[in-house]
């Protein structure tokens, strides 16, 4: 079933609902508006949703937050950029392809801005002008998804991103604590260099833990096992992976014994994470993940040396960093806003 028009408008007032109350409950006052979406409030906040495919919305400055919900049979691309009807059957300067596109800060013109053409596709603009001829149009901050089914925006699943988003300032200020410095200094410094680190938590599972955070860290990267993470707004460690899972650079899981992290390594697979697995000896804790870079191209599999892991983790990270070039550099060719990027 597909989203209606009164749903995604209750999905939307649940979302920051959800949101101010848990940053309120669980942030210090100043960090509280800092998260994403509550650094856009207060905003005229208006949905789309499409008839015939997708949903989205935008939020525009405000002296009060108020949401409403524009509902068209036309695709949500162009009940969102209001191009004139004579444009749209002309072909995209983009077509997008994968979720979590982001845009921001330039000018898209000479065509018609953007189609997503797969069922997941997603794209956010942040500060974004759009120009075809005498058409022209500004996007202070919007998100626009091809899924408009009704699972995908359901009031638990807007409850739950509102958390996810808590939950990931929660994890920063916390590391930014322990390091006595300010969560500014902290996001500029490791936001970037943070990698989640999955395993098994016990006695032998937990040196072999602690030996592979010691090498990577030792190449400088922020290393975060799942539990140093609050277990608050939280319990499931699930919702834990998918929240930091999602603002890592890349996944690392030791894979040489069977724990909870086979769960977890499918959530890694699912979306579609760089991922590295570590197995001790080259043993895997499980069939369930063995021969998984098969059918995956950002996943390896490494065998290990657990009493001397350095070599191991220096080739994996390498990899992952090389992985990540190669994405960087095909996306360059695929979406021209990033043709002058890093």
């Amino acid at each position: 079933m597909h989203i209606t028009a009164a749903a995604f408008k209750a999905y939307i007032e649940e979302f920051h609902r959800a949101l101010e109350a848990t940053a309120k409950e669980f942030l210090p006052t100043d960090a509280q508006k800092k998260l994403p979406h509550l650094a856009l409030l207060p905003a005229r906040i208006v949905g789309y949703v499409s008839t015939q495919a997708g949903v989205g919305f935008e939020y525009f400055p405000s002296s009060e937050t108020t949401v409403e919900v524009e509902l068209s049979s036309s695709r949500v691309e162009d009940i969102f950029l209001k191009v004139p009807s004579r444009y749209r059957n002309t072909r995209p300067m983009v077509q997008i392809a994968t979720r979590g596109t982001g845009v921001s800060s330039l000018t898209l013109s000479g065509g018609f801005p953007f189609r997503l053409i797969t069922p997941d596709a997603s794209v956010s603009f942040e500060d974004v002008g759009f120009q075809l001829s005498e058409w022209n149009r500004i996007v202070r901050h919007a998100e626009i998804f091809a899924d408009r089914s009704i699972e995908n925006w359901s009031l638990r699943r807007a409850e739950a991103r509102a958390k996810d988003e808590v939950l990931a300032a929660m994890v920063r200020i916390q590391r930014a604590q322990s390091k006595k410095i300010s969560i500014d200094e902290y996001i500029a410094t490791f936001k970037d260099r943070t990698i989640l680190l999955l395993g098994d938590y016990e006695p032998d599972g937990a040196i072999r833990l602690q030996s592979i955070s010691r090498e990577f860290e030792a190449l400088g990267y922020e290393v975060i096992l799942v539990k140093d993470i609050p277990d608050h707004p939280h319990q499931d460690i699930s919702q834990k992976v998918i929240a930091i899972g999602s603002v890592s650079r890349f996944i690392v899981a030791d894979d040489s014994s069977k724990s909870g992290h086979l769960l977890e390594i499918q959530l890694c697979k699912q979306s579609s994470w760089i991922t590295i697995l570590l197995r001790a000896n080259g043993q895997g804790g499980s069939w369930m993940t063995a021969g998984a870079s098969f059918a995956s191209n950002v996943i390896l599999e490494q065998a290990y040396d657990p009493t001397e892991p350095r070599q191991a983790v220096i080739d994996s990270a390498r990899w992952a960093e090389n992985k990540i070039n190669e994405l960087q550099n095909n996306l360059k060719k695929t979406y021209p806003w990033r043709s002058g990027s890093s």
